[in-house]
């Protein structure tokens, strides 16, 4: 599973970035990118940047929408959190980090809702939950951890209602 989960996150970086940049400005209606001067649908990567011209995000469209590998950096170069998404819906792995590029959290989307494990982690790399989702509700057994590894907390869930 785990090695499937990297492939696909290879596979969809190496199909973006293969894609060509796109430049605006665009116009933005009902959600759907447009090229403003020509009123095109935005099909490509689109590329924002902080005012001191480092990179800020990385966006796949296709036909004027959210389709394909999606990242944001922090003010410092570090990766933010990157996703995929398929047709302007989350779909597959999701990960955040912290400014110091540690590992913040990790989980999946199944047609824009978590499905699957989620982790959560400390600054310091330490996981900090994990837990199921099943169709977007927690599901099965929970945990939570303190900064040091020890086990604080657990809870069982069954259909997103806390079990007794």
């Amino acid at each position: 599973m785990k090695l499937l989960t990297i492939l696909s996150v290879f596979l969809l970086s190496s199909h973006s970035y293969s894609q060509e940049v796109v430049t605006g400005p665009f116009h933005i209606r009902d959600g759907i990118y447009y090229h403003q001067d020509t009123n095109e649908l935005v099909t490509g990567i689109v590329e924002g940047f902080y005012d001191d011209g480092r990179l800020r995000t990385r966006r796949s469209y296709r036909d004027g929408q959210e389709d394909g590998l999606w990242e944001n950096f922090h003010e410092n170069g570090q990766l933010d959190r990157r996703g995929n998404y398929i047709d302007r819906i989350q779909d597959g792995l999701w990960e955040g980090f912290w400014r110091n590029g540690q590992l913040e959290y990790r989980g999946n989307y199944m047609a824009g809702v978590q499905d699957g494990l989620w982790e959560g982690f400390y600054e310091n790399g330490q996981l900090e939950y994990r837990g199921n989702y099943v169709d977007g509700e927690p599901d099965g057994l929970w945990e939570w951890f303190y900064e040091d590894g020890r086990s604080t907390e657990t809870k069982t869930y069954r259909n997103g209602e806390l079990a007794e």
